[in-house]
């Protein structure tokens, strides 16, 4: 029986066509077939132009998609054809992707491969697979050592400079106009202007973002925060983390020190407060959510004419065109707070039914938190090797083992990766969080603090010091056992507790050599 064959035409130009023209090509295929008594089953073109996402791309032999390439090694699999035939070996493959690929095949499908003008030898395709990839390895070690000898020496290696600097051979040089923007929002925030000011500021003036893409919320609250953090712009000492080490990297300065000394003084003051700046406290800050819009509420203050503060929790999408119909809008903070913290000491009201339910839940957070550090770790060291790829995509590209156009395909491809790896990763780690951690320093501070203090916890403090205390007490208890607060269309609050307290009866209590502090 006849061999079926396959035969691979491939011409990346039409400068290379006029050389080798696939109908030169073709025809010296199939006279090799015919006088083999080969039976010609297919021929597989890669001669024009094809679509990668937006872009036409040449079928260079450089890159693995090419979408003859890709069906001749698919119909080899399933059996299609048991012989491949080419004009030449380059035919095939120009660089490192695209011949493991082809190599992958021969060695799981035993096809085989005749050529027009030269000799192909199956017996050494795996030392050239071989010899392929410790040239990969090589040069991805001599990537890693390269970039860590320019942070060494003070150079930088990134694909996204931070906002203010653009990236040029290496350094990070200020961009003026951004490094305007980050002065003024430096200075508005000093001067006593809130984030939600400092964000319109930004988009009255026009100011840019980095990158070209359209943004669905410009400028947004974290954006703002995020660029007050960031210690370098008054240092001029930028951290980069590479390979399991970091370097502090010389970069200019934007803010002077009088300009960082006023912001830093103000963070200080705006960590002191868990609902801000504001110098009032709020037990739900950070878990108070809208039912109708599904987004966090702030804790804010708004002063009448004579002067007098009122405290709210606003919606985030109030005011800015983005709420439901039925949005919840604005809820006093401190009728709010009130009604959460009546609800919760219901469930403490009994210190032995509040136990055994806090028992059964840190048994069970230790269980899940087990499960996900393992998971936790797989997808991390996934995000790892898929840093590694980028890297070693990139240097193929400066070495030209592969064209700017592939390097575009392989680079996005990647990014689709690592984003849905980073999205599983999030919610992973939505099990994990020293959550079983903090419920135990909770019931250590139940059994020594509260259970001793319970009038005092729940009465009207007399100065400003036993405020403090009991509103630090209420806090970390609220933080441990509440998960989400959700105000409803009513004004009234729906609690998430960590804790499911219909899981013990009323009146049963827990041993002392069962206790979560043993």
């Amino acid at each position: 029986m006849s061999k079926k064959a396959g035969i691979y035409i491939r011409v990346s130009s039409e400068r290379q066509a006029e050389k080798v023209s696939p109908e030169a090509q073709e025809n010296d295929c199939i006279e090799r077939c015919e006088n083999l008594g080969y039976q010609v089953e297919d021929i597989y073109r890669d001669i024009e132009k094809y679509r990668i996402g937006n872009k036409l791309v040449e079928p260079s032999g450089t890159r693995a998609d090419r979408p003859g390439f890709k069906r001749m090694l698919a119909d080899a699999y399933s059996g299609r054809i048991d012989l491949i035939v080419a004009w030449r070996e380059d035919r095939l493959y120009r660089a490192f992707r695209p011949m493991l690929d082809f190599l992958d095949c021969l060695e799981e499908t035993d096809i085989d491969v005749e050529l027009a003008k030269e000799t192909f030898d199956k017996r050494i395709t795996p030392v050239k697979a071989w010899a392929a990839k410790m040239e990969l390895d090589a040069k991805h070690d001599r990537f890693i050592m390269g970039v860590a000898g320019r942070l060494r020496k003070g150079g930088v290696w990134l694909s996204n400079p931070p906002y203010g600097y653009d990236y040029t051979e290496g350094e990070l040089l200020v961009n003026d106009e951004e490094a305007e923007w980050v002065r003024l929002i430096w200075r508005w925030f000093g001067d006593g202007d809130t984030i939600p000011e400092i964000r319109q500021r930004l988009i009255t003036g026009g100011a840019k973002q980095k990158g070209t893409a359209p943004r669905k919320y410009v400028w947004s609250p974290y954006v703002i925060r995020q660029a007050l953090k960031h210690d370098y712009y008054h240092t001029g000492l930028f951290l980069v983390k590479w390979d399991n080490k970091k370097y502090e990297v010389p970069i200019p300065t934007i803010i002077d020190n009088a300009t960082y000394q006023g912001v830093k003084k103000r963070l200080a003051r705006w960590k002191q407060y868990p609902a801000g700046n504001y110098g009032n406290y709020a037990l739900a800050a950070g878990s108070i959510y809208c039912s109708t819009c599904g987004v966090r509420m702030r804790a804010v203050h708004t002063k009448n004419q004579t002067g007098k503060k009122y405290l709210y929790y606003r919606c985030d999408n109030y005011g800015n065109g983005k709420a439901l119909h039925g949005c919840v809008g604005y809820v006093q903070l401190e009728q709010t707070d009130a009604e959460l913290w009546r609800k919760i000491w219901n469930l403490l009201s009994e210190p032995g039914r509040f136990e055994s339910a806090l028992q059964e839940r840190i048994t069970q957070l230790h269980s899940e938190e087990m499960d996900a550090g393992a998971e936790i770790e797989k997808l991390e060291q996934q995000i790892m090797n898929i840093d590694l790829e980028r890297q070693k995509v990139i240097t193929w590209a400066r070495k030209d083992f592969i064209t700017e156009d592939d390097l575009q395909v392989q680079l996005q491809a990647l990014s689709s990766q690592e984003k849905e790896l980073r999205r599983d990763l999030s919610d992973m780690k939505l099990l994990t969080g020293n959550r079983a951690e903090r419920l135990i320093e909770l019931a250590i501070l139940y059994r020594e603090k509260m259970i001793p203090g319970m009038k005092a916890i729940n009465a009207e403090p007399e100065t400003s010091e036993q405020a403090e205390h009991q509103f630090k007490y209420r806090k970390k208890i609220i933080d441990a056992i509440v998960t989400k607060v959700e105000v409803l269309g009513d004004k009234s609050i729906c609690v998430y507790t960590e804790i499911d307290f219909e899981s013990v009866p009323s009146g049963v209590y827990i041993s002392e050599q069962s206790s979560t502090t043993q």
